[in-house]
């Protein structure tokens, strides 16, 4: 449903119902060389038992057995990802039964680097531990929960150059990720 213009512009329909008119130059503008990541797009994996947002145009890694169960690396900076990884769990119903929040951010701080942040939130009836952190460079957020005898570990690590830009964007998905069993 495209008409035209007199000066040869487009005109196509608004989400208001009103025509709006496309400039030559919004035809012919050449693409950013990097996408924007700030767009994302609902991540369903029902059937593998979560549900996340995740960065739009990012390659997805399926499973690498006993390292993680899900990768999604940035195609344009690969040290950018985001990884899932589960593990059977029989010790209790919920992250808490593992250790207090600060306990076990402390452990995971000997081998991640400085402990910069850690709190505990529920989300849908599940008890999730986020942590940041940061050294060598590097900077990671890092949220677990136990759901129905598995341990959820979701981890998002870019460069530390890059942070800034990209601290929005996986707050966001670490913040919606919630397993599904």
């Amino acid at each position: 449903s495209t008409r035209r213009r007199r000066d040869g512009g487009a005109l196509r329909a608004s989400s208001h119902g009103r025509a709006v008119a496309e400039t030559d130059f919004a035809r012919t503008a050449a693409p950013s060389p990097r996408p924007d990541f700030t767009h994302r797009s609902r991540r369903a994996q029902v059937n593998r038992g979560f549900r996340l947002l995740k960065p739009t145009t990012w390659n997805q890694f399926d499973g690498e057995p006993g390292a993680y169960d899900v990768r999604w690396v940035d195609v344009v900076a690969p040290a950018e990802s985001v990884t899932l990884s589960t593990s059977a769990y029989g010790a209790g119903s919920s992250i808490e039964d593992l250790a207090a929040v600060d306990r076990l951010g402390a452990k995971l701080a000997s081998a991640r680097g400085t402990l910069t942040g850690a709190r505990a939130r529920r989300s849908a009836d599940i008890l999730f531990y986020d942590f940041s952190f940061s050294g060598e460079g590097r900077r990671e957020l890092l949220t677990m929960c136990v759901h129905k005898g598995r341990l959820w570990q979701l981890a998002a690590k870019a460069p530390e150059a890059s942070w800034g830009k990209r601290e929005a964007l996986y707050l966001n998905v670490v913040g919606s990720f919630v397993p599904k069993l």
